[in-house]
């Protein structure tokens, strides 16, 4: 026995330190927890949060913990009056566990391959460099850069990182689970709390707009939900469809009711089926019914999307301001057609191609329709039954022309979920990269192409 294995530490003492290590290290962690926690209300908060966090991680490893943390964060978006901490106003409940699962899936990340995503990351690159130089020539460069920067988290980040990070399929599947739950969750407090004038209802969403726009995407993502779902589970699918078409009614949002219109237009398209069609014409009988019973019921229901949308309610005074607002835009973008204004002052304008035109020029909203165009390509690519995450980006595109919405994570949660699968690409057997060789990673089925 040489004195080098003398010396080297038993097997006990080397239980002992892998033992040791990591409770000293939780200890230590609680003991700071308990001081923050003592501090104030979002002290304690915190301390909280972060305890669940360690425990996440000590149960499921850092995966794991990112996955729950992602699929809570994605149900709570479309909540997004949910602000825990007054001092970070711009930041809802979902924006908190959303970076919070960014940062534990860190050292999961960590080593991979960065994501092969020409066409997405030049669009997203190019946004970003033109709202830099827009800005900084704008009159209001401060502000202009504020809303770049959430632009970029808001907008561009999620999709790398999903991209980048390329889990087994089953997460994928749940993260559009929990959209849909998310919906369901906020129409059950549209009839608690958040009525506003005429009825429209917003549950704990900013505005009924956003409210109807969310629960529009969820709708989309049924389809979706129908076809990759055990035939045992499938009901829920269909219970997730009806609760967000519900949301879309009470919310009184006319752009949500057309675009969810288009959504189902477009899913025959897509199924090629007759059943579908006609399981569809079938379906909308009844509703077709009660829907216009419920707008010829006269005042007290004309508030409702179909009315608003027909000029009941509000949507006389509303149509005044968009038309007021788009104005607006358009005398900015004439004035500086090229790089535009910056970012800062044309976000009211409902429409979302006419303020990337306003603010950052003809430039920005050419790199801008490549970058959504890149997404839709993404969708348009994967193989079935994961094709139909397209609808919910054509449903936004199509929204796209009569809403302010550009970044929110209740539209970019549900547009970054087609990074999560590798798209259909020419197979090649010799390469050492899975999804070169055509495979579907961590689902075990090939891309057959």
């Amino acid at each position: 026995m040489t004195p080098f294995q003398t010396l080297a530490p038993s097997p006990r003492l080397r239980a002992a330190v892998a033992f040791a290590g990591p409770a000293l290290l939780v200890a230590v962690l609680l003991l700071l927890l308990i001081t923050i926690s003592t501090g104030s209300t979002i002290g304690a908060g915190f301390a909280v949060a972060m305890a669940v966090g360690l425990c996440l991680v000590l149960a499921a490893g850092f995966e794991g913990a990112a996955i729950a943390l992602f699929a809570l964060g994605i149900a709570l978006s479309p909540l997004d009056r949910l602000r825990p901490v007054a001092a970070l106003g711009i930041a809802s409940l979902s924006d908190l566990i959303l970076f919070a699962a960014l940062g534990l899936l860190i050292p999961v990340l960590m080593g991979r391959p960065f994501p092969r995503e020409p066409l997405y990351l030049a669009g997203a690159s190019g946004l970003f460099i033109v709202g830099i130089v827009s800005s900084v020539l704008s009159d209001n460069p401060v502000g202009s850069l504020a809303f770049l920067m959430r632009l970029a988290i808001g907008a561009l980040l999620l999709p790398i990182v999903f991209s980048w990070w390329r889990p087994r399929r089953e997460v994928l599947i749940a993260f559009a689970a929990s959209y849909v739950a998310g919906n369901i969750l906020n129409l059950g407090f549209a009839f608690t709390v958040g009525v506003v004038d005429f009825g429209r209802r917003l549950g704990y969403s900013t505005h009924p707009n956003i409210m109807g726009l969310a629960a529009m995407l969820g709708f989309a993502l049924c389809p979706f939900l129908w076809t990759v779902l055990p035939k045992a589970y499938r009901w829920t699918a269909l219970a997730g469809a009806a609760g967000c078409g519900l949301g879309v009614w009470v919310s009184g949002s006319r752009a949500a009711l057309l675009a969810l219109a288009a959504v189902i237009v477009l899913y025959v398209v897509f199924s090629r089926s007759v059943g579908v069609a006609v399981t569809l014409f079938g379906a909308a009988i009844p509703v077709a019914y009660f829907v216009a019973q419920a707008y010829l019921k006269g005042d007290d229901s004309s508030d409702n999307a179909l009315g608003r949308l027909f000029g009941g309610g509000s949507a006389g005074g509303s149509d005044v301001a968009r038309e007021q607002l788009a104005q607006e835009a358009w005398d900015s973008f004439q004035k500086h057609p090229v790089i535009g204004q910056g970012l800062a002052e044309i976000l009211e304008a409902h429409n979302i191609y006419l303020q990337v035109a306003a603010g950052i020029g003809v430039i920005g909203l050419a790199v801008y329709l490549v970058m959504l165009g890149s997404v839709f390509l993404r969708a348009a690519r994967l193989p079935d039954p994961y094709v139909l995450l397209v609808l919910p980006v054509m449903g936004y595109a199509i929204i796209g022309a009569m809403t302010t919405i550009l970044w929110d994570r209740y539209v970019w949660t549900v547009l970054a979920l087609p990074f999560l699968i590798p798209a259909l690409s020419r197979p090649d057997p010799s390469s050492d990269d899975p999804e070169d060789r055509g495979e579907l990673v961590g689902s075990g089925q090939r891309l057959d192409v």
